[in-house]
């Protein structure tokens, strides 16, 4: 061994080879995009109805053909719309301040049964006092035919001969016209028409008896047909449920 040191020489290892370079992004975890077009859709939903109704705020309404199915509505109900004005369906037995009183109700129920007695079998029709007013029921197999609405010859007779009463009396009188819930067989498509026309025959049949009052004719369908006890059989609730009530009120007719 020679005097000088020995030098210990110590071999690094070479340096790495430089990265080639690509140019792109390092490349990241994929991630779950399954709902990624639900974005789309909703941008694409919202552009059509802001779209809609661009052009809903930009349309005018014709009015011609606006005044032309108004004025055919008008024609097609104007023979089954009252112009009368509606009246409270519930009266107190006392008339108001402003209205002159009419004949005792039950006086006037007596004249009723009585007229009823000498012109329909018995138990043909019924006479109630409710909310005030007195009802004169008139089952409706009396008075139409089946799906009709015009009196027959007996049921004028005897519509005229109520009337003839009625015209001695201040009473105010209406009539209204019931149905039950089964499709009406004839010409009208609801048993509301069918009832409101009854009602209107009824009331014009007191008129040419001599009741110069206004008499408002009303028609109600089967709307009241639930207000029949559920425990009568369910032909007797049909019967009395096709009937046409001749309403006589506490108050005196208008005008008096």
């Amino acid at each position: 061994m020679s005097d000088e040191a020995e030098i210990e020489q110590v071999q690094e290892a070479p340096p790495p080879p430089p990265s080639v370079s690509t140019g792109l992004p390092p490349r990241r975890a994929r991630r779950n995009d399954a709902n990624a077009w639900m974005v789309t859709f909703t941008d694409l939903v919202a552009l059509m109805l802001t779209f809609f109704v661009m052009i809903f705020a930009m349309s005018t309404v014709k009015t011609e053909s606006w005044q032309s199915l108004t004025q055919s509505l008008r024609e097609q109900l104007s023979s089954v719309i009252s112009t009368s004005p509606a009246r409270p369906a519930l009266r107190l037995d006392m008339p108001t301040a402003n209205e002159a009183p009419g004949a005792d109700l039950d006086y006037v129920a007596e004249l009723m049964r009585g007229q009823i007695a000498s012109a329909l079998p018995e138990n043909a029709a019924f006479v109630r006092r409710e909310a005030g007013r007195l009802f004169v029921s008139l089952p409706s197999d009396l008075l139409f035919k089946t799906g009709d609405h015009a009196l027959t010859k007996e049921a004028a007779e005897t519509v005229f001969a109520l009337g003839g009463v009625l015209r001695n009396l201040p009473n105010r009188v209406e009539v209204a016209g019931h149905a039950d819930p089964r499709k009406p067989r004839g010409r009208y498509p609801s048993n509301w028409e069918l009832s409101l026309r009854r009602a209107q025959s009824v009331a014009v049949a007191l008129r040419k008896a001599g009741y110069d009052g206004g008499v408002i004719a009303r028609g109600y369908g089967d709307a009241q047909f639930g207000a029949l006890p559920d425990e009568w059989p369910l032909v007797r609730r049909n019967a009395l449920a096709r009937r046409v009530d001749i309403v006589i009120g506490a108050a005196g007719r208008d005008g008096n």
